[in-house]
């Protein structure tokens, strides 16, 4: 196992980056991981166990586009995907991925293989965000 050196000074991880190929417990740190990969330029899905953490990142009920806001001003274009997957959905996912910039794309773990369908995956990196629910999940079978 390899430790990383961690700077969190004002509760915020200070990353251009997650480490790549790794499982990164950043509850030892207990600060924003999620962060990090919605700030930086690499095109990303985060699978999240709940749609509770999507409406929470993107202030969304409903899947779709929105745009974040960080504690300095800046922004980050979003796709929230959870719920229905209908044709308006759909249209609206992929004009999101046709669109400029970088993509970061938020769903519940059921949504990912849908969503496969969708992007090139080897274009975008893959956070498992609360990975322990599945250990812990998985450790009830």
């Amino acid at each position: 196992m390899e430790k990383l050196p961690i700077n969190s000074s004002d509760g915020f991880l200070h990353m251009e980056d997650l480490p790549h190929n790794c499982i990164f417990n950043k509850l030892v740190t207990g600060c924003g991981g999620t962060t990090v990969v919605l700030r930086n330029s690499e095109d990303y899905v985060i699978a999240v166990p709940t749609t509770e953490l999507i409406i929470n990142k993107t202030g969304r009920l409903d899947a779709g586009f929105s745009t974040i806001k960080f504690h300095d001003g800046t922004g980050q274009s979003v796709f929230g995907l959870f719920g229905k997957f209908d044709n308006d959905v759909r249209k609206d996912l992929v004009r999101y991925i046709e669109s400029n910039g970088t993509k970061k794309i938020i769903c519940t773990y059921d949504k990912v293989p849908r969503l496969l369908d969708f992007i090139v995956p080897h274009n975008f990196r893959l956070l498992i965000d609360e990975y322990h629910c599945l250990l812990r999940a998985y450790s009830y079978r």
